[in-house]
C-alpha cells in the first residue's frame, strides 16, 4: 500500500517522517559542565583546578504548536558529580526552551535556573582536599541544537547546548557575581502511543 492509502487507513508508515505529535513527554538524563574556579594550599605546592558537573534526570513535556513552532518546560533533579561535589552535591533544575522542531532537527533558545544546594563554600573532602567553590543563584541562558529519530512507539532524543551562567561564586577570598561559559548534553526518549495495527491492511497472496 501506499503512504496515502496507509494514512486513510489511519496507519503510521514507520518508514516516513512525520512531524512531532502536539503533546509530547520525554524523559532524559542531562548533563551540565561548568569550569569552575582555581585554589592551592598555603605553601603553593598543591593545586586543583574544579569543576561543576550536574548530572541530572531531566522530566519535560514538549507542546508542537503552528506546525514547526515548540514550547518545552521541563525539570532536572540530579547530583554533580565533579570535584565540587563536597560544597554543592545535590542540583534542581527548572528550565523553558522555545524554537522550531521538524521531523528530525531541532533548535532552540531557552532559560534554565540551577539550584545547587546546600551550598556549603570551601567545603573540602574530608580527606585533606583544598576547599571547594559553591555556585549560588545561578541563571543559565543558551542556545541548543537537536536531532530526533522515531523508533517504533517513541522517539530518541539528542541534544547539545551552549550557553552562560550568571551566578554568584563564594570560594576563599572570591566572593563576586560573575559569568561562565557551560555545555549540557541531553539524551532522552519521547514516548509516544502504541502504533496502530495492519488492521484493514489486505492478506499477501496466497502461493498456488
Amino acid at each position: 500500500m501506499t503512504t496515502a492509502q496507509l494514512a486513510e487507513e489511519g496507519i503510521d508508515d514507520p518508514r516516513a517522517r512525520s512531524l512531532p505529535r502536539r503533546h509530547r513527554f520525554r524523559l532524559a538524563l542531562m548533563a551540565d559542565y561548568v569550569r569552575a574556579t582555581k585554589a592551592c594550599n598555603g605553601s603553593g605546592t598543591r593545586c586543583t583546578r574544579f569543576h561543576y558537573a550536574p548530572l541530572l534526570l531531566d522530566f519535560a513535556y514538549q507542546l508542537q504548536f503552528l506546525r514547526y513552532a515548540m514550547l518545552r518546560p521541563s525539570l532536572g533533579i540530579g547530583a554533580n558529580v565533579g570535584n565540587s561535589r563536597n560544597a554543592m552535591p545535590i542540583a534542581v533544575q527548572p528550565g523553558l526552551h522555545a524554537g522550531y522542531q521538524g521531523s528530525f532537527i531541532g533548535v532552540a533558545f531557552g532559560y534554565s535556573y540551577i539550584l545547587a544546594f546546600p551550598s556549603n563554600a570551601n567545603a573540602n573532602n574530608g580527606r585533606g582536599g583544598i576547599g571547594q567553590p559553591a555556585y549560588w543563584n545561578n541563571h543559565v541562558v543558551a542556545g541548543e541544537v537537536s536531532v530526533t529519530t522515531k523508533i517504533d512507539r517513541g522517539a530518541l532524543n539528542l541534544g547539545l547546548r551552549v550557553g552562560g551562567m550568571k551566578s554568584s561564586l563564594t570560594h576563599f577570598d572570591i566572593a563576586e557575581v560573575r559569568w561562565s561559559p557551560i555545555v549540557t548534553i541531553t539524551a532522552g526518549w519521547f514516548f509516544g502511543p502504541r502504533r496502530r495495527t495492519s488492521r484493514g491492511l489486505p492478506a499477501a497472496p496466497q502461493s498456488p
